[in-house]
């Protein structure tokens, strides 16, 4: 419940008033006492007065015995002022003469007469015999005479007097009443109903242009300083929303919009575009290779990459849009002066043009690259997420083709998107279910024909059916889930290698592969180590097969690993040779066990043998083995042989088994060996 409002001039008026009167009573009760105090001095002075006056003429009349004289005396006392009545008594106690006036009504007052003079209602002197009359100056008592005093005529008499003093005290208490009132409301309460006017008219959102006002009455004293620290707060508090308003909407690194304002913009864009029935296009675009210079170079030149690039895009889109940041390397623009698919298209090559340009960062060159993806309203989206979420599909679209690639979104992008999401869903479910199972192909030495080796293929059983790793690789390795799928790779390799060593006291060469992403991952070599002292595994039991994508992408980090596992004794191979670039530069200083022919050259077997020649030349001068995988027929065979291939695989002797199969047919047939490559 809402307390009522009150006043404060009221409340301080009535504090005055009420202070006021209190003080004009109290000194009303003193002024009481002091005039009753000095009452009762006067009237016992003019009692004492009174006796001697009359006491020689009452003597007198009671010697004698002459009342007419006595009652004269007595009515003359009754003259003094308060004299209520008076008497004379003989000696023997009977009333000689009496004389009174008329008594006054009891009021309010009678008790306060009677504590301030009720001991001095009454006085009364001892009558003697006139000393001339005798020889002898011995006293004889003759009589007494006492005189009555009506105190309540002279309580009244006295606050006659006092009344008048009352309305004087409290005429001028409410006179200073008034003026303190005006002068409070001046110079104190109607500051502070300013100071409140002004506190109403704050805006939340920009206080500091609502500053309190600063009375100059008030500069030096308690109340400007609140007024003063309270606008000190105010513009505090305006600074620091302004930084949170810019943490919330802007990229601290770049300085660019984030998510929170782009959508704002893009809101505001797509109502003038609906209202002018123009187009707008939506840029998505992502760095290419942009975590191996996190990596190698580290995250401070990182941070100063993104930077740049930031800066290469707003000169860039200049006035034609706004450049927002999303996180990491992935930035959007929304181009609202381009409103055509084909100015849309030489806005992004001249965009890509100046973003390749080489940045020195350090002593660092560095090459950007980037894959853009193009949305436009209202054809690809109505509302501000559509149109990002559309234009980030398109940019996996131009990424998938290639690095420095741009592509337009299409409706069919977003089935393939769904698709995958599917799929990584399904993923995530298949390494908890244990849906996955290792196949193996066997590797054959060409000139005996017998098996020596074989390679695991992981194959994804769900629902009854086998789903080829084509489908759902690339997802794994899009969604980074391909680690921990290939650490499963890895574990269920030993383990087969132990479960064949203890039934079959057998063991064959494994070869696994390790997509990218695995390779990069630094808890591949501790975890390969690992995994093969868990399960007590010999090193030159596990191959390793590294794609030659893997290996270009950080040629200095690559061989690292590479010698590390080595070392320890592990095989590696070097898958799909050939199909990349730069590898004879680095060729010689991969510390490298066995290199394999590509599928792609062995199927143009003995036609174009001209690169699978070269292979197998180098091979044998760096001393490696040599594989050739993908043999389906008698002709590739008999080339690969007279050409001294030393092993091969392919569908020309056996398609991928399960372990069983496997078993069955090229391992309990065995006898009790161990083969080496």
């Amino acid at each position: 419940m809402t307390a009522k409002f009150k006043s404060l001039t009221w409340k301080q008026t009535s504090l005055v008033v009420f202070s006021a009167l209190f003080i004009a009573i109290a000194i009303f009760i003193v002024e009481i006492a002091l005039v009753g105090t000095s009452a009762r001095d006067e009237l016992k002075a003019s009692q004492i007065e009174l006796l001697d006056s009359v006491e020689q003429p009452a003597s007198n009349a009671v010697w004698a015995l002459d009342d007419n004289l006595a009652k004269q005396t007595l009515e003359g006392v009754l003259k003094v002022e308060h004299v209520g009545s008076a008497v004379i008594e003989l000696d023997d106690g009977s009333t000689f003469v009496n004389v009174a006036s008329p008594l006054t009504s009891p009021n309010l007052f009678e008790p306060l007469s009677k504590k301030l003079f009720g001991d001095l209602r009454e006085i009364s002197r001892t009558l003697y015999r006139p000393l001339y009359f005798e020889e002898d100056e011995k006293l004889h008592l003759i009589g007494t005479l006492t005189i009555f005093y009506d105190t309540q005529e002279l309580t009244d008499s006295l606050f006659s007097q006092l009344r008048f003093s009352l309305l004087g005290t409290l005429t001028r208490a409410l006179l200073i009443t008034l003026i303190l009132s005006i002068v409070f409301h001046r110079f104190l309460t109607r500051p502070i109903a300013q100071i409140s006017e002004a506190i109403d008219k704050i805006d939340p959102e920009s206080p500091d242009e609502n500053l309190l006002p600063v009375s100059k009455a008030h500069m030096d004293d308690e109340l400007g300083l609140v007024t003063s620290k309270f606008n000190q707060i105010l513009i505090q508090f305006s600074q620091t929303q302004s930084k949170l308003r810019k943490m919330a909407t802007r990229d601290p690194l770049t300085g660019l919009p984030n998510r929170t304002l782009l959508l704002e913009t893009i809101a505001v864009t797509i109502q003038r575009a609906r209202v002018h029935k123009q187009q707008f296009c939506m840029l998505f675009i992502d760095l290419d290779r942009f975590k191996n210079v996190n990596d190698s170079l580290g995250h401070a030149i990182g941070d100063q990459f993104l930077v740049r690039i930031a800066q290469v895009l707003e000169r860039v889109v200049g006035d034609n849009g706004t450049v927002a940041r999303l996180g990491g390397d992935e930035f959007v623009i929304l181009a609202d002066e381009i409103q055509s698919p084909d100015l849309a298209a030489d806005f992004v090559e001249r965009l890509l043009f100046q973003l390749n340009t080489p940045m020195q960062l350090n002593e660092h060159t560095i090459h950007p690259a980037a894959s853009v993806g193009i949305s436009i309203y209202p054809d690809d989206g109505m509302t501000a997420e559509d149109l990002i979420r559309h234009s980030d599909i398109a940019m996996y679209s131009a990424k998938a083709a290639g690095s420095n690639q741009w592509a337009f979104f299409k409706q069919q992008m977003t089935e393939r998107a769904a698709v995958r999401l599917r799929t990584e869903a399904s993923l995530h479910d298949a390494l908890k279910n244990n849906e996955f199972v290792l196949h193996f192909q066997p590797k054959f030495d060409i000139k005996t024909g017998k098996v020596v080796a074989c390679e695991a293929l992981i194959r994804w059983q769900k629902d009854g059916r086998l789903i080829s790793p084509m489908s759902f690789i690339p997802v794994a390795e899009e969604t980074g889930i391909i680690i921990p799928i290939g650490r499963w790779v890895i574990e269920q390799t030993c383990k087969t290698l132990k479960e064949w060593q203890n039934k079959y006291n057998y063991a064959m060469p494994i070869a696994l592969n390790v997509a990218s992403q695995q390779f990069e991952d630094p808890s591949l070599v501790p975890d390969i180590k690992q995994l093969s002292l868990r399960y007590q595994i010999k090193p030159e039991l596990l191959e390793i097969e590294i794609t030659e994508t893997s290996l270009m992408n950080d040629i200095e980090k690559a061989i690292t690993k590479l010698q590390q596992l080595k070392s320890a004794g592990f095989g590696i191979a070097v898958d799909d040779f050939g199909t990349g670039y730069s590898s004879l530069s680095y060729l010689r200083h991969l510390p490298i066990t066995t290199m394999k022919i590509d599928r792609c050259f062995v199927t143009d077997l003995p036609q174009e043998s001209a690169i699978a020649s070269t292979i197998l030349m180098l091979g044998k001068q760096l001393n490696l083995n040599i594989v050739a995988e993908g043999i389906e027929t008698e002709a590739q065979l008999a080339w690969l042989n007279a050409n001294n291939c030393q092993m091969g695989q392919g569908f020309y002797f056996s398609k991928p088994l399960s372990q069983q199969e496997f078993e069955d047919k090229y391992i309990k047939t065995q006898t009790a060996r161990i083969s080496q490559i």
